[in-house]
């Protein structure tokens, strides 16, 4: 027993070192001189490096423009605070700058890095506003989705929604429903929708929560929470799965579809526009839309959209082909920006190019030995994927935006993203973290509260401010 509990002690004094082994992350401050990392052509940019702790392993740092690897510059011990880094830009470009024990850079560099290696990332744009779409829109663009949208609206709907029992002074205050509407295809349109109780005709406006990537996870499914703190911002709120699939249901019927239906259903091979899974996708959420709009208590005028990653992409979709859509708050959107590879950038997400075989700047960086991809494949890719890329979507929308960019995002890349808001001609307000992956809470714990503060806070009081018909 006594060996048992000094191995325990042991095993815990080596974990504590562990954890307590220098870090560039949590001994060194770096920063840029311009805190949203948003800079003008012709502007000098400036990286400070401040040790807080001491941190006697010699650096190096990778120089990333566009998701390509450009240069390394060796930076040795930093041991007093000191400019690492300077540039001048004449053109747009967004530049990641990857710091790392010299020596250490592995020969195939991961897109996200894992939270355990020794390295940090701050990231920079310069003349984001210049960032034009790889992609050409094909002519027949808008005829293509006006043509799909017809069909759908021709389809006959057929609604369910039941009641959802709530409790205390949210149901006192609320109502909430399980809804189900049909779709062009077997698969339905699933989630909740929620709204304040005896709320008068033309009085409130709409809100549409979309969501991220994935099936199984936590934040794929639409839920009753969700549903009803929207409606709590004095609004119709509808919160519905990207899926179709059935609302709180056991863990194991969403594992059956991650590993069934729905397997690697992003990663697909796009042979036409038809069967491509997106398609179907966006055409769920137009439907959501047009379910809700028929409420009575709509406002007539306020449709807001909210979505991150793949929930962006959706939210990004509906703006572009839906008129109504007044409103859109998305962070870290996807799906925008799927042609920059022929402009010799990184793409988004889905990464349609690149998981058709492909060779791009992402591709360099991913690990698609899996797949099975044929010429005939990537030849249709790019005829396909330009009708499901929101950077052409976008063009000549006229709702207002507040878009999330992480600076140091490489699976929704800042230049592939601005490339998709730069057609947007409504007003846009876009807000920076240089610290931010794709995943917020992979942010360097010292930088977090910045992020909290100047973005997450600042984006829920939007939201709540514009629902309540503020001007911003």
């Amino acid at each position: 027993m006594r060996r048992l509990f000094y191995s325990i002690v042991l095993i815990c004094l080596m974990a504590g070192s562990a954890y307590a082994q220098p870090r560039i992350d949590k001994n060194l401050k770096i920063e840029l001189d311009m805190a949203s990392g948003l800079y003008s052509v012709s502007d000098t940019v400036k990286v400070t490096a401040t040790p807080l702790e001491a941190y006697d392993k010699p650096l190096e740092m990778e120089v990333f423009e566009n998701g390509t690897l450009v240069k390394t510059i060796k930076l040795g011990v930093i041991n007093s605070k000191r400019v690492v880094y300077t540039d001048v830009r004449t053109e747009p470009v967004a530049v990641m700058l990857e710091f790392r024990e010299e020596g250490t850079l592995p020969e195939k560099i991961p897109m996200n890095l894992d939270q355990t290696e020794d390295t940090f990332r701050i990231g920079y744009v310069v003349e984001g506003t210049g960032f034009r779409p790889g992609f050409k829109a094909p002519a027949n663009l808008k005829n293509y989705w006006a043509r799909q949208i017809r069909n759908l609206r021709n389809h006959k709907m057929e609604a369910v929604a039941k009641p959802v029992a709530l409790k205390g002074e949210e149901a006192r205050k609320y109502e909430c429903f399980d809804v189900k509407i049909n779709s062009l295809d077997t698969i339905p349109v699933r989630g909740y929708v929620a709204r304040p109780k005896n709320a008068a005709k033309g009085s409130l406006p709409i809100v549409i929560q979309l969501h991220a990537a994935g099936v199984s996870g936590n934040w794929c499914n639409a839920k009753v929470r969700d549903a009803v703190n929207l409606a709590s911002y004095g609004a119709i709120a509808f919160d519905f799965n990207a899926h179709g699939m059935l609302n709180d249901a056991d863990e194991s019927y969403y594992k059956e579809l991650e590993n069934g239906r729905l397997f690697r259903y992003s990663s697909r091979p796009i042979n036409n526009k038809k069967d491509y899974y997106f398609r179907m996708m966006f055409l769920r959420a137009i439907r959501a839309l047009d379910y809700i709009t028929q409420d009575p208590a709509w406002d007539g005028k306020t449709i807001m959209l909210l979505g991150e990653s793949q929930g962006g992409a959706q939210a990004a979709a509906m703006a572009g082909l839906d008129d109504r859509v007044s409103d859109v708050v998305i962070n870290v959107p996807a799906g925008v920006g799927n042609g920059g590879f022929l402009l010799g950038r990184n793409d988004a997400w889905p990464y349609p190019a690149e998981n058709n075989g492909i060779k791009t700047p992402t591709s360099l960086h991913m690990d698609l030995s899996s797949l099975s991809v044929t010429p005939k494949n990537a030849r249709k890719t790019k005829k396909v994927a330009p009708y499901f890329d929101g950077a052409l979507l976008l063009k000549g929308c006229k709702a207002r935006f507040l878009v999330e960019i992480g600076l140091v995002d490489t699976t929704c890349p800042p230049s592939e993203v601005f490339s998709g808001i730069n057609g947007v001609e409504g007003p846009v307000q876009v807000i920076c973290s240089p610290y931010r992956n794709h995943w917020s809470n992979r942010t360097p714990a010292q930088y977090m509260p910045l992020w909290k503060e100047n973005i997450h806070d600042y984006r829920q009081n939007y939201i709540k401010q514009r629902l309540a018909g503020h001007a911003l």
